[in-house]
């Protein structure tokens, strides 16, 4: 993973596209072309073979997605469309469920809003929840790239369980965490991009096994990110080298945390604009002394963040410097082990 200059957006010939979708379509329908689509999203997923792209015709999809098969890196499996194709969900506690490797969902919107703005009920839980199924793998080669993601009543984009070298690059992702951010349903849940699997889920149930969560390499970058509910990226414990870079993140709203949340180790942030969030505009730290170390923050603007610049809870750190700080409500450095560190400029 390294920065690289993002490829102007595919555009698809007719004879590239395996099956249109439309709302008004039907599953009898062959789905070859834009005038015979199928109804369902879910129809062309279960034919999709690698290689095959499916296309979101404009409209509202008020419909779940589980992922059938694998793609391959060559050839994955594509769904795209335009932003005025909205997935709404069907009703399910995930819009979107990955479950296997190789995927590309681009260039269209997941909106959870589906119902009554002003009731809980009105929006979705998760809107793109990646899981693997088998013991120990994860979810590989999944790319999520400029999308629209809002309105999620929890976290916008969450990868749990061994995913491992995953792009997420280019999206808008705002208004996450509706559910307790909104209307108070008791937690802080709402990240806009979630990573691993916190110590205390380990043993719910819902991941294949209990082992420590290694969502390892995965590349987070050139998204904007407007959260209103908790963490632009949250980390978790034990997932390491994951990269995020030259991303916006304002909106946080948990005094707590911060906009870009680190408790596993050796993650790096760079090339960032973290700013107008009500916690830090980073933290670094994890439940155990030993978790949330050796991260790397520099060349960051991290700005007008109302609890602060950097919030270090553990140490050692790696590399903080020649971030461009400035009106950070309680101090550039905040957190156990601020007097520790400075603004210093990069070797």
């Amino acid at each position: 993973m390294k920065t690289t200059e993002i490829p102007e957006e595919k555009k698809y010939t007719a004879e590239e596209i395996s099956y249109y979708i439309n709302p008004s379509g039907s599953d009898e329908n062959n789905g070859k072309t834009r005038e015979t689509p199928f109804k369902t999203i879910q129809k062309a997923v279960d034919l999709a073979m690698p290689g095959d792209v499916i296309y979101l015709l404009d409209g509202n999809y008020e419909q779940d997605i589980i992922s059938k098969r694998n793609g391959t890196k060559e050839n994955p499996i594509t769904i795209t469309g335009s932003h005025a194709a909205a997935v709404k969900g069907g009703g399910g506690a995930r819009a979107i469920e990955i479950n296997h490797d190789h995927i590309v969902l681009e260039n269209f919107t997941i909106d959870g809003l589906h119902g009554d703005p002003k009731k809980q009920s009105g929006y979705r839980d998760k809107l793109i929840y990646v899981q693997g199924k088998e013991k120990g793998s994860g979810v590989t080669g999944l790319k999520i790239t400029r999308m629209n993601i809002r309105n999620g009543g929890g976290e916008c984009i969450r990868l749990r369980y061994f995913a491992q070298e995953n792009e997420i690059s280019k999206n808008t992702i705002q208004n996450c965490g509706v559910h307790d951010f909104v209307f108070n349903a008791g937690g802080k849940n709402g990240e806009a991009i979630y990573i691993g699997t916190a110590p205390e889920q380990r043993t719910d149930g819902k991941n294949p096994t209990s082992d420590i969560d290694r969502s390892d390499r995965n590349w987070i970058h050139d998204n904007k990110i407007d959260t209103r509910g908790n963490e632009c990226v949250d980390i978790k414990e034990d997932s390491s080298e994951n990269i995020v870079e030259n991303n916006s993140c304002t909106g946080q709203k948990d005094k707590e945390s911060a906009g870009l949340d680190s408790r596993g180790s050796g993650n790096i942030f760079r090339n960032n604009e973290v700013f107008g969030n009500l916690g830090a505009g980073v933290r670094l730290g994890g439940d155990e002394k030993d978790d949330g170390i050796e991260n790397d923050v520099y060349s960051n603007i991290i700005r007008d963040n109302r609890s602060g610049g950097i919030k270090i809870m553990r140490e050692p750190q790696g590399k903080i410097c020649s971030n461009d700080m400035a009106r950070n409500g309680k101090g550039n450095f905040v957190g156990d082990y601020a007097e520790n560190f400075s603004n210093k400029e990069c070797d």
